[in-house]
């Protein structure tokens, strides 16, 4: 009989301690990263009351209950979204790593980090998210006037402003070593340099429809035949249109335009036309103004009905290595006649930087810059080129000699797609194809604020529209997620049940996350409120019913105990 009381003693501490885990999980309905605990009961050592070990039954009785343990529910909370980029919640398995004042390691599935007064991700509790950094941010000195810029951005003087840090471009930053894992520290001053364009991609269709017109045709030097009298100050000229091969079906009647002109810029125009036979003739012209002590010019063109050679322009950003924007500027010009099959284009290719508003009383000179009057400015040729591109009949590209060009020292590539392919510039009425044009390069970038990617990265986010990762934040994974040790509501450490944290890999051995990082989100604690009441519900009367054990075995005793008397 007096194992009873004993037996009701254990059944009370082990249902406490149920009480005790079910209350926890109730008070922790709230709480992000939450994992729920399931208590585990056992029974104690039983004492056998017959020593028959032939014996088919047994007489048994145990000695009560004890806790043995609990159970954690890794079940994934519900998603919930908030406003700060750096609450972070774990799609599938897998924890968090902080890192403690002290450097100790804990794991972790509440995501919701900050960043501290040193810059550094921590959580709520002040530890250290951990992270591979990507080495891309060192120190630096900016100059005064940089310095201004970032005070002028964040509106704050310059001389508040800390220690300033310049990063440079990669496009991930791979997860390494589990003990190369460390704290990710955030520089409120973090300056992107220019990088130079160096490859400019163009897609398009240079469409070779002939178009027939109007047009003037400068006639070869070889067609022009002039006899200058300086006594009489007369001029007899004559030419063919042998030698132009510009003109494609010259006819009787088409106007030739000649200009004579002296040393000094004077000049008499005068007209005449093409006979039958396609010659022309022109006597006894005056150039009585004309100063025939220099030497004479005699120039023309011919006006005529042929076909218009299409033009195609273009024009885009470059960024120089200084930072600044300058401007490819192409022209593309059908060539005329056009051969049997496809087209031929000649191509202007010139970069230009701005020089200075336009000043009309300044002569600028063509050969050094580019002058758009009705813009009102004036560029400077930093470099200039000609190429030639050959469509076949189909419309696509033949071959092209485009050159490379100098964006003021880094040299700059035209890719207008590959040989026999329609990637790039096509040649065909027929073709609906839009302008793209593609360029590498960018600004120089003031931090603007940090964020993350859907690859796990923190990233740099800048004004000039660039977002470079900085730091991944690393996933750790368990043998026995279930062995971990909870050291608070939401830490746990690792244990001999759990193993040691690991890394995923993939085929290629590298590690890599295995779960997705979701930011802006937080998981919701996985407590599930109406088990939990029900199971505390269970537990209360499991303990009353222990305790109900000890007052029967008390009155069984007692009266025991008053049959003597």
């Amino acid at each position: 009989m007096n194992s009873s009381f004993y037996n009701g003693i254990s059944g009370i501490k082990t249902h406490q301690f149920g009480l005790d885990t079910w209350a926890d999980n109730i008070s922790n309905v709230n709480t992000v990263g939450f994992k729920n605990s399931t208590p585990e009961f056992s029974t104690m050592f039983s004492t056998a009351l017959t020593d028959s070990y032939f014996d088919s039954t047994t007489n048994d009785i145990g000695l009560g209950s004890r806790p043995s343990g609990t159970s954690l529910d890794m079940n994934q909370g519900i998603f919930q979204s908030t406003d700060n980029v750096f609450d972070l919640a774990i799609e599938g398995d897998g924890w968090f790593g902080v890192q403690s004042q002290n450097n100790q390691t804990y794991y972790t599935r509440a995501g919701n980090f900050g960043v501290d007064s040193n810059g550094d991700m921590v959580d709520q509790n002040g530890n250290y998210l951990l992270g591979s950094l990507g080495g891309n941010i060192t120190p630096t000195s900016l100059s005064s006037d940089k310095l201004n810029d970032f005070g002028m951005y964040y509106g704050v003087n310059s001389s508040n402003l800390g220690d300033p840090y310049a990063i440079t471009y990669v496009n991930d930053i791979p997860l390494g070593a589990i003990e190369g894992q460390s704290k990710i520290n955030l520089p409120d001053i973090l300056y992107l340099p220019p990088e130079a364009t160096t490859e400019v991609k163009y897609s398009a269709n240079l469409d070779p429809k002939v178009t027939i017109g109007a047009t003037e045709i400068d006639f070869n030097a070889n067609d022009i035949n002039s006899t200058i009298d300086t006594v009489n100050k007369i001029a007899n000229i004559n030419g063919t249109v042998n030698n132009t091969v510009e003109l494609q079906d010259p006819k009787e009647g088409d106007l030739v335009l000649i200009t004579i002109s002296d040393e000094n810029g004077l000049k008499t125009d005068v007209t005449t036309s093409l006979d039958s036979n396609l010659n022309w003739s022109i006597s006894g012209v005056d150039i009585s103004l004309l100063d025939t002590t220099t030497a004479i010019t005699t120039t023309a063109k011919l006006q005529t009905y042929q076909e218009i050679p299409n033009t195609e322009h273009f024009s885009s950003t470059v960024i120089s290595p200084t930072g600044t924007k300058d401007i490819l500027d192409m022209t593309y010009t059908k060539r005329v006649p056009q051969p049997p099959e496809g087209s031929i284009w000649d191509g202007e290719l010139k970069i230009l930087s701005f020089f200075e508003s336009y000043n009309p009383s300044n002569t600028y000179d063509s050969n050094l810059y580019v002058v758009d009057e009705n813009a009102g400015t004036v560029y400077s040729i930093v470099d200039s080129q000609n190429a030639i591109v050959e469509f076949n009949s189909d419309g696509s590209l033949r071959s092209s000699n485009i050159p490379t060009l100098n964006n003021s020292g880094a040299t700059l590539n035209i890719d207008i797609g590959q040989p026999n392919s329609f990637t790039g510039f096509v040649s065909n009425s027929n073709l609906d194809k839009s302008r793209t044009e593609n360029h590498n390069g960018y600004i120089e970038g003031i931090l603007k604020n940090y964020g993350m990617d859907s690859r796990g990265n923190v990233i740099a986010e800048f004004n000039n529209g660039r977002a470079i990762p900085v730091a991944k934040v690393a996933i750790y994974h368990f043998q026995n997620d279930q062995g971990l040790q909870r050291t608070t509501s939401t830490l746990f450490s690792e244990s001999a049940n759990s193993g040691k944290a690991i890394f995923y890999t993939n085929e290629n051995g590298e590690a890599i996350l295995g779960s997705n990082i979701q930011s802006n989100r937080l998981e919701s604690s996985n407590v599930n409120l109406t088990t939990a009441l029900t199971e505390l519900i269970v537990m209360q009367k499991a303990f009353d019913a222990s305790s109900k054990s000890i007052t029967t075995s008390d009155q069984m005793i007692q009266n025991a105990i008053n049959m003597k008397r």
